[in-house]
């Protein structure tokens, strides 16, 4: 079910004035597409998607009342889904440690040319290179995961990312930099223990 702006507007001012669940379901068919997707990109483990979009959706509805009804609802489901993403690896703290040894040689090689590409483009990385930056990045703090996947593998614009994850837009880099450069450190050690 695709639902247009003024649809989605309708029906959640439905859900805000008597609860309505009709409403409140075809909310969720149209968007749920979206936000798993969202989802997927940002948490490696496939099991979680369907329990994050739930809570993503649980958490619309607790917090419909702030939603500002003059702008789209897509923007505003997004940041509550990319907020459940950082809560997950928040509530985490565990990061994987990764060595040179247990990746493939096609993932050595995917690795490389992504670290040392100045620019990565989202649809310039293969399966594999995105498979191995997911596991790169899951070494990392939920927030550098975070920033990383929005601009690298997303490639949503530091404008996007601000809005997104209600930080500036001069936050939004200076994290970014501080990532690239963990990240950076984190292949460096992953590659000394190799030789």
């Amino acid at each position: 079910m695709i639902l247009t702006d003024s649809e989605s507007r309708a029906c959640m001012a439905a859900w805000l004035r008597c609860s309505d669940e009709g409403a409140a379901r075809s909310l969720v068919e149209a968007f749920y597409p979206f936000v798993a997707s969202l989802i997927r990109r940002h948490i490696a483990d496939s099991g979680c998607v369907e329990d994050l979009a739930q809570q993503t959706f649980v958490r619309c509805f607790a917090k419909a009342s702030q939603w500002d009804a003059s702008k789209p609802l897509e923007p505003w489901l997004a940041r509550i889904a990319i907020n459940q993403c950082r809560d997950y690896y928040r509530a985490r703290r565990v990061r994987p440690e990764l060595r040179w040894s247990d990746l493939t040689q096609g993932e050595q090689d995917a690795l490389q040319a992504t670290l040392t590409a100045a620019e990565p483009k989202p649809e310039a990385l293969s399966d594999e290179s995105r498979a191995l930056m997911l596991r790169l990045l899951d070494t990392l703090s939920a927030d550098d995961r975070m920033v990383l996947s929005l601009l690298h593998l997303e490639g949503r614009s530091t404008d996007e990312i601000a809005v997104l994850t209600g930080w500036s837009r001069t936050l939004v880099k200076v994290r970014a930099f501080r990532a690239r450069r963990r990240l950076r450190a984190a292949f460096e050690q992953l590659e000394a223990s190799h030789s």
